[in-house]
């Protein structure tokens, strides 16, 4: 990262950080991050391609030697599985309470006593 770079973003953070209204300073977060969270998407989109055209004619440990790291996370980045995924990739709803699927009551409450 260039240092222009890093000055930007650590100047962000102290604009954001010294806004007194708690909830303007909260929503200028959310802001922010969401910024940061889309570029960085962006980014790993430019840095899977970087991973996949580097790997013809190299073995994935070639490959994650020539970013420092291991023949695991080349592989993991050029097929999608890091943990750099979007959103989208994820459940849209939770998992249900154990038992739901058999009908029983998802009230932990202590029972009635007699």
């Amino acid at each position: 990262m260039t240092d222009a770079f890093t000055e930007s973003l650590e100047a962000k953070v102290a604009e954001v950080a010294a806004i007194d209204d708690l909830l303007a300073r909260g929503l200028a977060a959310l802001e922010a991050r969401q910024k940061l969270a889309s570029s960085d998407q962006d980014l790993y989109a430019i840095q899977q391609a970087a991973v996949q055209g580097l790997r013809p004619g190299r073995t994935w440990a070639e490959v994650g030697e020539l970013f420092g790291r291991s023949y695991a996370w080349a592989e993991a980045i050029a097929k999608g599985r890091s943990s750099k995924r979007s959103k989208t990739d994820h459940a849209v709803e939770s998992t249900p309470p154990a038992g739901a699927a058999e009908g029983q009551p998802t009230d932990t409450g202590t029972p009635d006593q007699p």
